[in-house]
């Protein structure tokens, strides 16, 4: 099962945060996918939540790698000044990364914090705001 956390603020700044938190225990994470990378030069990627012509949402995939030989990902989807974090569910029983990962970002982005909510978010791949790289 995927969990999530919604943190109110810039999905630029989340993923740059939980990196950082995420590196200062050892673990290495590379960016697999940026959405803004992605449509970068594109002028006509409209925006099936905002209805506009260009598309302002963020989407990044982390792979996080720890002591496990096969990564694990963060995903983050950020609108509106709002990032939803999630850590897909891995079939490796084996592993221990994604619990550890969850610890790391429910540390990081903390309830006690400002402007982070560890309400219920949507499930991202239900949003409005969906988009392919290819």
């Amino acid at each position: 099962m995927d969990h999530q956390v919604q943190v109110l603020n810039d999905s630029q700044v989340v993923t740059r945060e939980l990196t950082q938190a995420l590196e200062a225990r050892g673990m290495r994470v590379y960016l697999s996918f940026d959405l803004r990378t992605a449509l970068d030069g594109l002028s006509d990627c409209g925006c099936p939540h905002h209805g506009t012509d260009q598309c302002s949402c963020q989407y990044t995939v982390l792979l996080v790698y720890g002591n496990a030989p096969s990564p694990a990902q963060v995903v983050a989807h950020g609108r509106d000044g709002q990032t939803w974090l999630s850590v897909p569910a891995t079939d490796d029983r084996s592993t221990t990364l994604p619990e550890r990962i969850l610890d790391i970002l429910t540390t990081t982005f903390s309830p006690e914090r400002p402007h982070y909510n560890h309400s219920p978010a949507p499930n991202v791949a239900d949003s409005d705001c969906s988009h392919s790289p290819g």
